[in-house]
C-alpha cells in the first residue's frame, strides 16, 4: 500500500511540473544548459538525461520544459531517441532556449547542421573565433568591427547590418541573406525577422559559460567549448582564491570611473550593477565607493563628491574618452602610449584633487575599457583591475592576455611589441604588461 501511494504521489509531481512547464515557467531551465534534452537540468547532455526522462515516462520524477527533447508537446520514447541523436551529434534539429535581458524567454527549433550565422556584435564574435568557426558568419552587428580591423582582421571586411550596435538594424537586408541563426546582442524584433532564427545568449561577461556551452551544442563545438571554459574558470577562480585571503579591512577603497567636461564623473557601482565594468569589479573583489550611491545604475556626480569620499585608487575607463583631436589613444592599433601618459598626468595635475589620497599616491590608473567589456576579454580587464587594486597578487595580465590571443582568438599578435591597453603599465616578469615593452623607463 505504501508503495502505490509512493507512485501516486510521484505521479502527481509530475502532472503539476508538466502543466508548470506548459504554462511558460522557466525558472529552473534559466539555470541550465538551455538545450531541449537537457532533462536533468545540469550543463550537459549524456547518459545522465536519458536516464531521467524514462524516470519521467515511468512516473518517478517530474518533468520541465528541457525534457520534451524533440519539442513536440509530450514526453515519450521518442524524446529518449532525440536526445541519443544529440550525444552523438546526428540530430537533425535542435531546439534551444533563447534569453536576454530585452527578449522573453523563446524556444526556438535549428535545422543541423548550422552552416552560416550572423554575429551582431564582438561578444559572439569572440565566442564564434573561440570554436574556429569565422568561415561561417556571413556579415556582422556594425562599422565598430571596422575600426577593430587588427583584433578582427577577417571580419572587418564583412558587410554590416547596422551602423552601430543599438542603432536599428536594416532588416532587409538579413532577411535576403538568410542566415541559419543570427546571433543577436541588443533588442533585435523577431516580428521584423519572420524565419529568422534569432538566438539571445549571454556570450559576454565572466559568467557565460553556460551559453557557450550551449552555441557550442549549437554549432556541434562542444570540445572546443568545454577547452575555453577550462581555462577561463580556472583564470577567474585563480583571482578569486587569491583576493578572498585579502581581509576586508585591508581592501583599499577604489572609485571606477569616467572623468567627464565640466568636472562631471560617470561612477560604477561594482557589485549589484548592470554594466560590464560592474561585473569585473564584482568578480576581484572591489571595495567601491560607486556602492555609496542611491542607485544600481551608472551615475554621474561631482568633483565635490569625489573628493569628500577620498578614494585610495582611481581607475579610468579610458575608451570612453575621446583623444584631443578626435580617435582613440588605446588599442590594438596603436603602439604608442604617448597620449594616454598625457591624459593620465592631466588627471594628476588637476588643483582641485590635490588632496585625494589616490592622486597624491600616484595610484590613478587608466584602461581601454571597451576592449575589456561585453566580450569574452573580460577576463583580461578583471586580471588588469586585480593587479593595480592588489598589486602583491601572483597575476600577470598580460600572460592571460596574450594567451588569450594566441590560443583561443587565433591571432598572431605579439603584446610585447604593440597595443596600448593600460597605463601605469604593470612589470611583470616578460617585461610590461599594458605597452610595448621597448617603451620602459622612457614615459
Amino acid at each position: 500500500m505504501r508503495r502505490h501511494w509512493r507512485s501516486i504521489l510521484c505521479i502527481l509531481i509530475s502532472l503539476v511540473a508538466s502543466f508548470s512547464a506548459a504554462s511558460g515557467d522557466w525558472d529552473d531551465e534559466r539555470l541550465a544548459l538551455g538545450v531541449f534534452g537537457n532533462a536533468n537540468l545540469d550543463d550537459r547532455i549524456d547518459e545522465k538525461d536519458i536516464a531521467y526522462t524514462q524516470e519521467v515516462i515511468a512516473g518517478r520524477m517530474p518533468s520541465n520544459n528541457l525534457t520534451d527533447a524533440n519539442y513536440d508537446g509530450k514526453i515519450d520514447e521518442d524524446d529518449i531517441t532525440q536526445i541519443e541523436k544529440i550525444i552523438r551529434g546526428e540530430e537533425e534539429e535542435l531546439t534551444v532556449v533563447s534569453e536576454s535581458n530585452w527578449d522573453e524567454y523563446n524556444a526556438v527549433t535549428i535545422k543541423k547542421p548550422v552552416k552560416t550565422v550572423l554575429t551582431r556584435f564582438f561578444d559572439s564574435a569572440e565566442v564564434l573565433r573561440i570554436f574556429d568557426s569565422t568561415d561561417m558568419i556571413l556579415a556582422v552587428g556594425c562599422k565598430n568591427f571596422q575600426e577593430n580591423s587588427l583584433f578582427f582582421p577577417e571580419l572587418s571586411r564583412l558587410p554590416y547590418v547596422a551602423d552601430t550596435r543599438t542603432s536599428e538594424l536594416d532588416n532587409e537586408y538579413i532577411l535576403s541573406m538568410n542566415p541559419d541563426i543570427f546571433l543577436g546582442w541588443y533588442k533585435e524584433d523577431r516580428e521584423k525577422l519572420p524565419g529568422i532564427n534569432l538566438i539571445h545568449s549571454k556570450l559576454w561577461g565572466l559568467n557565460s559559460s553556460r551559453d557557450i556551452r550551449k552555441l557550442g551544442y549549437i554549432l556541434d563545438k562542444e570540445n572546443e567549448a568545454e577547452e575555453y571554459i577550462k581555462w577561463h574558470d580556472n583564470c577567474i577562480n585563480k583571482i578569486k582564491e587569491e583576493v578572498d585571503e585579502i581581509p576586508l579591512d585591508d581592501r583599499p577603497r577604489v572609485l571606477v570611473a569616467l572623468p567627464k567636461p565640466g568636472g562631471v564623473f560617470g561612477v560604477y557601482r561594482g557589485e549589484g550593477g548592470t554594466t560590464g565594468m560592474d561585473d569585473l569589479m564584482t568578480l576581484i573583489p572591489v571595495n567601491s565607493i560607486g556602492q555609496l550611491l542611491p542607485t544600481k545604475d551608472y551615475e554621474e556626480v561631482d568633483t565635490e563628491w569625489v573628493i569628500e569620499q577620498n578614494p585610495d585608487i582611481i581607475i579610468i575607463a579610458s575608451n570612453l574618452i575621446e583623444a584631443k583631436g578626435g580617435g582613440s589613444f588605446a588599442g590594438y592599433d596603436l603602439d604608442d602610449p604617448s597620449q594616454m601618459a598625457r591624459e593620465r598626468e592631466d588627471f594628476l595635475s588637476r588643483p582641485e584633487l590635490a588632496e585625494v589620497n589616490a592622486v597624491k599616491n600616484g595610484r590613478v590608473y587608466m584602461m581601454e575599457y571597451k576592449l575589456f567589456s561585453y566580450s569574452q576579454s573580460m577576463i583580461v580587464g578583471a586580471a588588469y583591475l586585480a593587479k593595480w587594486i592588489y598589486p602583491d597578487l601572483d597575476l600577470n595580465p598580460e600572460k592571460i592576455h596574450q594567451e588569450y590571443l594566441s590560443r583561443f582568438q587565433h591571432l598572431d599578435y605579439d603584446l610585447n611589441e604593440h597595443g596600448v591597453f593600460a597605463y601605469p603599465p604593470i612589470e611583470v616578469e616578460s617585461g610590461l604588461a599594458g605597452i610595448p615593452d621597448r617603451f620602459a623607463g622612457q614615459i
